[in-house]
């Protein structure tokens, strides 16, 4: 069986090529591309451009499963808010696109695993809305360093019953952390499954139809063992997708060959 291709959108972000400073540049961290990889996906780059926004179907006939990685806050106005003050500037593209898409691979059938801003679109791309600054009720700390480049770490206690029970086999272990959002209201369909000792949702899933699970924290970070637990399970997933579709395809040339 081939190995399943995995769509990442990529974030777009200023970067420095030798004499070239601040180039614009389509890129995600390179963590994820490893730690999809190590768990036997192979990852496709998409850039937010329009033509992608616009059919995003064309993107997902590539793929066998979407990974919306972390990244910059989502535009507040999708989800009917204002920013907050302490909100990144939006790339609404990327916004557009990652909700399209996560919206379309649902309808399809296509799994979806979300990491930290992923979650938070899986949870706006159906309908729901986000605590734009976690800080203006509790202590961020747990969730996010103030000091810049490192992450934080702290437990999360997972709902029993759930997906991400059956992947982990844990009622509870440490991630790493860092955010400053997250979900207010639940999106449609959606259940929230792990929870931060203070309260905070830290991933929600799907309650039926495919594999569609979004975590608050970084597993491509903290591999060993649930990350990596996670991320094969997706990738399982995405390969059963694959499958499947095959089996269409086939079905459909065969019917075509008796005409």
């Amino acid at each position: 069986m081939a190995v399943p291709f995995i769509g990442i959108v990529a974030d777009r972000k200023a970067a420095s090529y030798g004499a070239w400073v601040d180039i614009p540049t389509d890129a995600i961290s390179h963590t994820y591309v490893s730690a999809i990889q190590e768990a036997g996906g192979a990852p496709l780059l998409f850039p937010s451009v329009d033509v992608h926004v616009e059919d995003p179907g064309r993107l997902l006939d590539l793929v066998d499963g979407l990974f919306l990685p972390g990244g910059r806050d989502l535009d507040a106005t999708i989800y009917g808010s204002e920013a907050h003050p302490s909100n990144d500037p939006p790339l609404r593209i990327r916004d557009e696109l990652e909700i399209a898409l996560a919206r379309l691979a649902r309808e399809r059938g296509v799994p979806v695993l979300g990491a930290c801003r992923g979650m938070q679109v899986i949870n706006v791309a159906f309908g729901g809305t986000l605590e734009q600054h976690l800080g203006d009720r509790l202590d961020l700390t747990p969730h996010r360093s103030p000091e810049l480049g490192t992450r934080t770490s702290h437990p999360v206690a997972i709902s029993p019953g759930t997906l991400l029970s059956r992947i982990t086999h844990d009622d509870e272990f440490d991630i790493a952390s860092h955010h400053h959002q997250g979900v207010d209201v639940l999106g449609e369909g959606l259940v929230a499954s792990a929870f931060a000792p203070d309260g905070v949702v830290e991933a929600v899933e799907t309650t039926e139809g495919a594999f569609c699970l979004g975590v608050q924290w970084h597993p491509e970070e903290r591999l060993d063992p649930e990350g990596i637990a996670l991320i094969r399970a997706f990738i399982a997933a995405a390969a059963e997708h694959a499958k499947t579709r095959a089996g269409g395809r086939a079905t459909v040339s065969a019917s075509d060959s008796r005409r």
